[in-house]
């Protein structure tokens, strides 16, 4: 008795394109909108296939019971605390358990900017991403952000309505990535290290941080930090500080006037110069034909 909606209390919205297409005037909702949205709860006999998969990402959210998510060649178990995302276009398989059904919120989505919401594991790979580790705290945030979404849309599809939903969405997307970057096994000594080393990034990326001054906080040898950050997180410590620095001064480009040698000064290069010949190294252009190409989008 497989079944693709129809649960009992079960919350679901569809926004077809002629109401997405009213809000084409709003740059913001153009970037990242819902255009589906749901909560099946105790979900017995869900099953889901589509051969060609969707034309936007979805994600699911479990919050109770279990279940199974595949693509063509991978096969995953779900459970609760498990985050899900189906890029568009390729086959894939969900269902829950028959004895043990899922709980799940799920969105589906696209814009103009989605793929800045998406995390590069993803990207880099076939595009599915299961995170399968949730703190007990995390998920009260997550699930209260489904709810905003859902309580926003249940009020019908406003202007607002639709605007707030894709920006709580934004939120929920931007922990998903930066889940996609901490270790997936919190357990090990080796992979708290990591979460201690990403947080500090996170939280100093205005300041010059190296694998240097990691090390000296954290009181480990550098060749193990090296080690165990390549092997989790896939990259070097002073790429993935690149990285992290890059990204904020594209931010500070497209949406500020701060002048490059300002930008450069908050992302702690004491040379603008340097940043800007480290910036066209990475992003391909300079600082200000950057600026210049985004003013040009607009």
């Amino acid at each position: 008795m497989k079944k693709l909606h129809g649960f009992e209390n079960e919350y679901l919205f569809v926004l077809p394109p002629v109401i997405l297409n009213n809000f084409n005037f709003s740059k913001v909702i153009k970037l990242l909108y819902i255009t589906d949205l749901g909560f099946y709860p105790k979900a017995r006999y869900h099953f889901v296939h589509r051969d060609r998969g969707t034309e936007e990402w979805i994600l699911i959210f479990c919050t109770h019971g279990k279940g199974v998510v595949k693509s063509a060649t991978e096969e995953w178990l779900i459970e609760s605390g498990s985050i899900v995302l189906l890029p568009p276009g390729k086959e894939h398989t969900y269902y829950a358990f028959d004895d043990d059904p899922w709980d799940i919120f799920w969105a589906h989505f696209n814009g103009d900017s989605v793929n800045e919401y998406i995390p590069q594991e993803a990207l880099q790979g076939n595009g599915f991403l299961v995170i399968n580790k949730t703190s007990t705290e995390d998920m009260q945030m997550l699930m209260s952000q489904f709810w905003q979404m859902i309580q926003a849309l249940s009020a019908g599809f406003s202007y607002q309505s639709v605007f707030y939903s894709s920006q709580v969405l934004g939120a929920t997307l931007a922990y998903v990535s930066l889940q996609s970057v901490l270790p997936h096994d919190s357990y090990t000594m080796g992979n708290e290290y990591i979460t201690k080393a990403v947080k500090y990034i996170y939280d100093h990326f205005e300041e010059k941080v190296s694998l240097s001054t990691l090390t000296e906080v954290l009181d480990v040898s550098k060749s193990y930090l090296s080690r165990i950050f390549r092997q989790t997180v896939g990259t070097s410590v002073n790429q993935f500080i690149l990285d992290i620095k890059m990204k904020q001064a594209c931010y500070y480009l497209k949406d500020t006037n701060l002048a490059v040698h300002q930008i450069a000064s908050r992302l702690g290069y004491d040379d603008p110069y340097y940043f800007s010949r480290i910036f066209k190294k990475v992003v391909g252009s300079s600082p200000r034909v950057f600026r210049k190409q985004e003013k040009n989008r607009l």
